[in-house]
C-alpha cells in the first residue's frame, strides 16, 4: 500500500466541491425528499476547560478509531471537534507534513474556505444590531467609497484587473445599483461567482503573491449577472468579498488589510481562550504563518505522458484565499466551539448576535447551482445568511431508517472548501446540543494504491463514519455510509513541496516529484535536474 505514516492525538481541553454523480447516485436511488442550552459567557468559559465527561469520552472512543482508519486509509490527514455543555473534545489522526513526517494535532491550524462566511455575515450583522446598518440600505453606498479609495486610479494590482469605472454599477452595470446588503448576506444579487480555475492557475503560477480581494470581485464582474437582483438565490463568494470592502467602510478603516477579523468575536470570548488555534491570514504564503497545516491540491499533472494526478504542497502559496469569503485557519475542536457558541449564547444576548438576529440569519432561499446536492439531488440545496441547509455530508445524509426524524441529524452551519483542503459537518446539531466540525488536508483521498474513484470518494465516505460514530454516542439516528471496492487500476500520482515559480523566472528548488504507486510515501531530498512543474 501507498501511505503516509499515521498516527492520531487527542485531549479533552476544550462551499465545498460537491463529490462526483457516480459516488452520490446511490443515495438518490429510492432516497425520500426532506417534507438550547440558554447559558452565558461564564458557562461557556466553564466548557473551555480541561473536563472529563462521560459522553466526551464515549464519543472520543467512537471517532478516534474511525479517524485513524480513515487517515490510514485515505493518506490524509483530519482535524474533528465536538462540544457541548460538560465540555470539548479536539481530535486529529494522520500526517500532513510527509516531507518531515508531522502529524497533524488537534492544535494545527487548517485552512479551510468557505467556513470563514459565518464569521463575516456575523460581523454584519452585529453591525445591524448596532443600528449603523440596516439589511435595506444599497451595497453601493457602503462599498464604492471603499473600491475608488483604493483602486480609483489603478492602484498596485495586476493589469488584467484594471477597470475604468470603479463602482458595483461601473462592474455589473445598472441593475447593481439595486443590490442590497441583504442581498449580497442571502446570495440574493444575482452576481455570478468569480473565475476560480482562472486563479487559483494564477496562484500557483505566482508563488507567494497574493491575488487581492479585488481581483474576485474583477473576475466575478466579468461573467456578469445570472440572474436579476432578488429574483434567485445563486452561490457567489464574491458577495463576501463585498460584504468584507462593507465592513471595512462601517468601521471607519482605510483599507482591507486593516479589518481586525477575529474583533467579531464577543469581549469575554475572546478573553476566555475560546478560539486559541483560529486566525485569518492575510499577505503571504501558509509557511509565514507559524504551524499551519500543509494542504493538498489535486489536479492532472500535465507533464506526465499518461493520466496522472499531481499533488501539490500549498504551503508554499498564498494564504489569502479570498479575504472575508474563505481566509480563516482553524481547528475542528475551535469550529466546533464557534457554532456551538453561536447557538446556545444567543438567547443570553451576550453571544455574537441575539436570538432575534440568528433567526433572521435563517430565513432559508433555495439555491438554483446544480453542483449542490440536497435532497432532492442537483440544485436542491438552500441558503439563509452566512448558513447552508440540506447540503449532501454537510447538514444533509442518507439514513438507514428512511422514515426517520431527519431533524435529528440537522446541523446549522457552514462547509469549506479550501483549493488543498475541506471541512464539512460543521454545525450545531439542536436535537442534541452539540457543535462539531471535521476538516481535512485534502480534498480528495491520496492513496495511490487504490483507484481514483475511491480517493474521489474519500470526504462523502470519511464525513458519514464520522458523524455516525457522533450519534451512535448522543442515540442520534444511524446513517447509512458507504465504501466503494478498490477494484480498478490504482490512481498514479506524482508529488511536489514547493510551488513553481513565476514563468520567466529561475525555478525554486522542490522535492522531485515521485510515482506513488505501490510504494509507502517517504521524503526526498531535492532531486539535482528536477523539472519544473507549471500549470
Amino acid at each position: 500500500s501507498c501511505r503516509w505514516v499515521a498516527s492520531s492525538f487527542g485531549s479533552l481541553h476544550r462551499v465545498p466541491l460537491p463529490a462526483p454523480p457516480e459516488v452520490m447516485a446511490p443515495f438518490f436511488r429510492g432516497a425520500l425528499p426532506l417534507c438550547c442550552l440558554a447559558g452565558s459567557v461564564a458557562r461557556a468559559e466553564q466548557v473551555s476547560e480541561p473536563l472529563q465527561a462521560s459522553r466526551l469520552e464515549a464519543v472520543r472512543a467512537a471517532v478516534q478509531p474511525v479517524l485513524d482508519e480513515m487517515a490510514l486509509k485515505h493518506n490524509t490527514s483530519f482535524s474533528f471537534g465536538f462540544t457541548e455543555a460538560s465540555g470539548s473534545l479536539p481530535l486529529a489522526a494522520g500526517v500532513h507534513d510527509p516531507w518531515a513526517q508531522k502529524r497533524l494535532t488537534p492544535t494545527t491550524p487548517v485552512p479551510l474556505g468557505s467556513v470563514t462566511k459565518p464569521w463575516t455575515a456575523l460581523r454584519v450583522m452585529q453591525a445591524v444590531e448596532r443600528g449603523v446598518l440596516s439589511l435595506g440600505d444599497l451595497a453601493a453606498d457602503w462599498i464604492d467609497p471603499v473600491l475608488q479609495r483604493l483602486y480609483g486610479d489603478g492602484g498596485d494590482i495586476p493589469a488584467p484587473l484594471h477597470v475604468k469605472n470603479v463602482s458595483l454599477v461601473g462592474l455589473w452595470g445598472l441593475q447593481a445599483a439595486s443590490v442590497t446588503v441583504g442581498d449580497l448576506l442571502s446570495m440574493q444579487s444575482g452576481f455570478a461567482d468569480y473565475n476560480d480555475t482562472q486563479i487559483m492557475d494564477w496562484t500557483i503560477r505566482h508563488g507567494g503573491e497574493d491575488m487581492p480581494p479585488w481581483g474576485y470581485v474583477v473576475s466575478a464582474s466579468q461573467a456578469g449577472f445570472v440572474c436579476a437582483p432578488r429574483t434567485c438565490a445563486t452561490y457567489s463568494g464574491t458577495n463576501y468579498v463585498l460584504l468584507g470592502f462593507l465592513v471595512v467602510q462601517v468601521e471607519g478603516l482605510f483599507s482591507w488589510q486593516d479589518l481586525d477579523q477575529l474583533s467579531v468575536i464577543p469581549r469575554d470570548l475572546w478573553r476566555s481562550g475560546r478560539y486559541r488555534f483560529t486566525s485569518f491570514p492575510k499577505l503571504g504564503r501558509c509557511l509565514q504563518y507559524p504551524g499551519f497545516a500543509h494542504q493538498f491540491a489535486a489536479y492532472q499533472d500535465p507533464t506526465a505522458s499518461a493520466q496522472q494526478m499531481y499533488f501539490n504542497d500549498l504551503i508554499h502559496d498564498s494564504c489569502l484565499n479570498g479575504w472575508t469569503m474563505g481566509n480563516v485557519a482553524s481547528t475542528g475542536g475551535d469550529l466546533a466551539n464557534f457554532f456551538y457558541d453561536i447557538f446556545t449564547l444567543a438567547p443570553t444576548g451576550r453571544g455574537f448576535v441575539n436570538s432575534t438576529t440568528l433567526e433572521a440569519m435563517m430565513q432559508w432561499k433555495p439555491l438554483i447551482d446544480k453542483w449542490c446536492f440536497g435532497p432532492r439531488g442537483p440544485g436542491s440545496c438552500r441558503y439563509g445568511m452566512g448558513f447552508f441547509r440540506d447540503q449532501i455530508f454537510q447538514d444533509f445524509f442518507p439514513t438507514k431508517n428512511p422514515f426517520t426524524d431527519r431533524e435529528a441529524i440537522r446541523l446549522d452551519g457552514h462547509p469549506g472548501e479550501d483549493w488543498g483542503s475541506s471541512a464539512s459537518m460543521c454545525g450545531y446539531n439542536k436535537h442534541f446540543n452539540f457543535g462539531t466540525c471535521l476538516a481535512m488536508t485534502s480534498t480528495m483521498g491520496m492513496n495511490c494504491s487504490v483507484p481514483a474513484h475511491v480517493n474521489e470518494a474519500a470526504g462523502a465516505e470519511v464525513t458519514c463514519k464520522v458523524y455516525d460514530a457522533v450519534l451512535s454516542v448522543v442515540g442520534g439516528p444511524r446513517l447509512r455510509c458507504f465504501s466503494l471496492p478498490a477494484l480498478g487500476v490504482a490512481m498514479k500520482c506524482a508529488w511536489g513541496n514547493e510551488t513553481p515559480a513565476a514563468l520567466g523566472r529561475r525555478p525554486m528548488e522542490r522535492v522531485a516529484a515521485k510515482s506513488m504507486q505501490g510504494h509507502f510515501f517517504e521524503a526526498e531530498e531535492p532531486a539535482d535536474g528536477a523539472s519544473e512543474i507549471v500549470v
